[in-house]
């Protein structure tokens, strides 16, 4: 199976801002073992720039899915908890629902990310033969010293991607230990 690692997309350079967002959540309770630390819901504040997109995804702070990438996450029926959050604009009066999805988390696994040519052939220096572990997973983090990557399947990416979703960006990696 193929797998993809959430990245910045030109799209997120508009995306909502949040203000604030460190004295309200500590992201090291964004884990399953302790998410229940963390309120039902929550709003924040959105910097108020000229040209803000309420964008599918957000990926800074922390990961945020509009409802319907909810709802195409749940479809997929991984373990998956989720918290409201209410972002609002408040010099435009606008404001969005989001959720805050607490996923299946492993520091077990390495990513390496899988480049192309301009040929459409791989150019990856690196060769991993240790591949012979499975994952059922369709969507979940990988923890490694620096942050947590949120890393798709092929499928989960293909449904996302037919439905248009903005602020999608993805690139593909390979798995190993």
């Amino acid at each position: 199976m193929k797998f993809f690692v959430l990245i910045d997309s030109p799209d997120l350079k508009y995306s909502p801002k949040l203000t604030e967002w460190h004295k309200r959540i500590d992201v090291r309770n964004i884990r399953i073992d302790k998410y229940p630390k963390l309120a039902e819901q929550e709003l924040f504040i959105i910097k108020s720039e000229e040209k803000v997109i309420f964008t599918d995804i957000i990926l800074f702070p922390f990961l945020l899915v509009t409802p319907m990438v909810k709802d195409v996450i749940e479809m997929y029926g991984d373990t998956c908890f989720f918290r409201k959050i209410i972002l609002l604009d408040q010099v435009h009066q606008k404001s969005e629902l989001y959720y805050l999805p607490i996923l299946d988390e492993t520091d077990k696994i390495q990513l390496a990310l899988k480049n192309y040519d301009e040929n459409g052939q791989s150019s990856n220096t690196k060769t991993f033969t240790n591949n012979s572990f499975t994952i059922n997973k369709n969507i979940f983090w990988v923890r490694d010293s620096m942050k947590k990557h949120t890393v798709i399947s092929l499928d989960l990416a293909e449904s996302l991607l037919r439905r248009n979703v903005v602020g999608l960006g993805i690139q593909e990696v390979v798995l190993h230990n």
